[in-house]
Order: C-alpha cells, then structure tokens, then sequence
C-alpha cells in the first residue's frame, strides 16, 4: 500500500514537471546569402519561471544540437539548467539555449560573422518565438564570442528603436571588445573569473566595459568576479576558468540574485 502510494506521488511529480526540448524556430527572412534551415534550440523550462533566459554560446556558435536531444551537459547542464530547477534554485527561468545553423568562425581579432544580418536576424526570431510562447520578460545571456552576439543584437535594438524586446543581459566571460556602446539603457549583469587564463577574454577587458556602463546606464549594472573552480587540460579558451568549470554555482547564484534584485528595484 505505501509502495504504491509512493509511486502515485512519483508519477504526479513527473508529470507535473516540465520536460525538456528541442524547438525549431522557423527562420522566414529571405535573403541571398540566407539559409532556410530552421533555428534550434535546447529548452529547460519551469513552471516556477518569471522569466526566460536565452544563451547565445561562444566558440563557433553551433552546437549541433538535433531533436532527439534529451538534455545537455557540460557548461549547459552545470551553470543554466540549475536556473529552471526549483529543487536547486528558485527555477526563475526558463532556460533556452541557442544553436545557431550558420557557422560563426571566432575569428583572429574579432568574431566579425557575429555582427552578420542572418545571425542577428535569427536571434530576434527566437527571441519573438519564446516571448510569445512563455508571455515572460526575456534575458540575454552571451557567454565569450556570444557576448559579441548579445551586444551586436542590443545594437541593431537601438537602431531599430526597439530595445524593450529584451529585459535584462548577462555578459559572461566576454571576448575583447564586445561593448554596448553609449545611451544602453538595459540590467546587465558581468561574470567573469579572475583567473581566466584566455587571453581573447580577459577580465581587465569585461571590467572596461562594466565601468563605463555604470557611468551611463541608468539601469541596474553589477560586476561579479567568479573565484572557485579549477582548470582543465583542454584549451583555456574552452575550458578550465573561462568556463566557470568546478564553480557552476558560484555564476548560477550570481544570475539567480541579480534577477531578484534588479526586481525589486523595479
């Protein structure tokens, strides 16, 4: 009898708790140089969210991510899915991670192919796909290269007269001279680890950028140094530090309580 309550209360759990995804965003944009594939992304959703999370990654900015796809390890599993998990967090978010089709090299001094028409194109797609799906406030998370991608797409918001399709940002382990630019009026949130060892991602260089958007953005700005962790054998680009490895919870938390704040100052 207790057997089989327990697996009563089991299977309500499990079904009462939203299950992860695959979402293909339709990209209808026609254009000469365009590709016709559609944009996939990772989704962890929450039932507890108050708002969605979109992470534009670094490297090349394609995953390979395909629709059988169950979950995501890794940098995914460790510092995003936390966010959408009240067991471990407050399960703020819905977490949705962004795999761009189009190859973007990371390129010697800059990864120009981020500042692409299609690339930023794409992005505002699947940022319109979620807020209409969720009906939540959108962050936009760049992590190394993809912090190119979040302040080239806050940059074609302001051109376009737009900037209130996202609520926040988080600029994470961000390439060198990934900026905003003057008159950003957006929450950001700046992680970075004090012993990144990737010289296209120094933290002298993010806390450039934090300094002077605490001058000139009127909104909440705030600068989080990540200290725990280790290193690892692979290229400290992509790895180790850079990419908060062994110090998951220090950057989940830091996001989790920036969110809170920002918040209540609202």
């Amino acid at each position: 009898m207790m057997m089989r309550l327990f697996l009563s209360i089991a299977l309500l759990v499990y079904l009462q708790t939203p299950l992860a995804e695959v979402v293909a965003v339709d990209f209808k944009e026609k254009g000469l140089f365009f590709g016709e594939e559609p944009t996939l992304n990772f989704v962890w959703p929450s039932s507890q969210a108050k708002a969605t999370l979109i992470f534009l990654p670094g490297g090349e900015g394609r995953l390979g991510i395909t629709p059988e796809r169950s979950n995501l390890g890794g940098f995914y599993g460790a510092t995003l899915k936390p966010l959408s998990d009240e067991k471990i967090t407050g399960g703020l978010f819905n977490v949705v991670v962004f795999d761009s089709p189009v190859h973007l090299p990371a390129g010697v001094d800059y990864p120009y192919a981020r500042q692409s028409k299609e690339h930023l194109l794409r992005i505002e797609s699947v940022i319109q796909y979620f807020k209409q799906r969720f009906g939540l406030p959108i962050w936009l998370m760049g992590h190394s290269n993809g912090a190119v991608s979040l302040t080239e797409f806050y940059k074609k918001l302001k051109q376009d007269h737009n900037e209130n399709l996202v609520d926040g940002a988080v600029y994470s382990s961000a390439r060198n001279g990934a900026d905003f630019g003057d008159k950003t009026k957006l929450p950001i949130l700046f992680l970075a680890h004090e012993r990144d060892g990737c010289e296209k991602s120094l933290p002298s260089s993010s806390k450039s950028v934090f300094d002077r958007q605490q001058q000139n953005n009127p909104m909440r700005t705030k600068y989080v140094l990540i200290k725990g962790g280790e290193a690892q054998a692979q290229h400290r680009c992509s790895s180790g530090f850079h990419m908060f490895y062994g110090a998951s919870q220090e950057a989940y938390s830091a996001i989790e309580a920036f969110f809170l704040e920002n918040a209540l100052v609202q």
